[in-house]
Formats: structure tokens, sequence, C-alpha cells
């Protein structure tokens, strides 16, 4: 069994580890939709969260479904735009249209990028 020689800091009078998890600058900058993922792999997905922490490519991974997701959420939200055009008077129907816009394409990349 192999013996680490790892740094402590103290902070209270405990000793803790001085270990820094590859790409934390990475994570510190995630979406919306990265933190999403994050949360899941965490939260649902552990075997799958642990490997790519293990191996540094958690970051990694969830930067590439942060910006896939934030493209397809754009490209929902415009759609559903085109199909459902803004009046130009009303300022409250153009807030609710904007948001249910916001809504659909949220669910959509939810189900289809980040909680899969």
């Amino acid at each position: 069994m192999a013996i680490m020689d790892l740094e402590y800091i103290e902070i209270d009078g405990l000793l803790y580890p001085n270990i820094e998890v590859e790409g934390s600058e990475l994570l510190k900058n995630l979406g919306k939709y990265g933190h999403l993922r994050l949360e899941y792999l965490h939260g649902f997905k552990q075997e799958m969260y642990r490997e790519l922490l293990f191996t540094g490519k958690l970051a990694e991974h969830c930067a590439a479904v942060d910006m896939r997701a934030f493209e397809l959420s754009e490209r929902i939200r415009v759609d559903y735009l085109k199909q459902h055009p803004m009046p130009e008077e009303d300022a409250l129907e153009r807030i609710r249209i904007s948001e249910q816009a916001q809504a659909v394409a949220d669910e959509i990349v939810k189900t289809e990028l980040i909680y899969v």
C-alpha cells in the first residue's frame, strides 16, 4: 500500500488535507445547466460522479453539458417565440410569453441532457 505525503492546513486547531480537485476553477464558473448536472450526478448517479471526479473529468463533463444545454435552450426558445409571436402593445403578455418560452426550453433541456 502506497503512503501519500500530503500537506495539511490548520483551521481552528484541526488539520485538513490540502486536496484540490482538478478543474475546480472550471466548476466554480459553471452556468445554470452545468450546476444542475453536477447536482444530479452527485445526488442520483453517484458511481458516475465518483468516476468522473477520480479521473479528473468532472469539471470538463459538466462544462460540456452546460454549453450544449445552453445552445439547445436558446434554439428551443427562439423556435417557441417564432410560433408564439409577442404582441407589441401588451408588456405583461410579452413577459408571460418570454417566461413561458424559457420554461419550455428548461423542461426539454433538463429531460434531454441534464437528468439522463
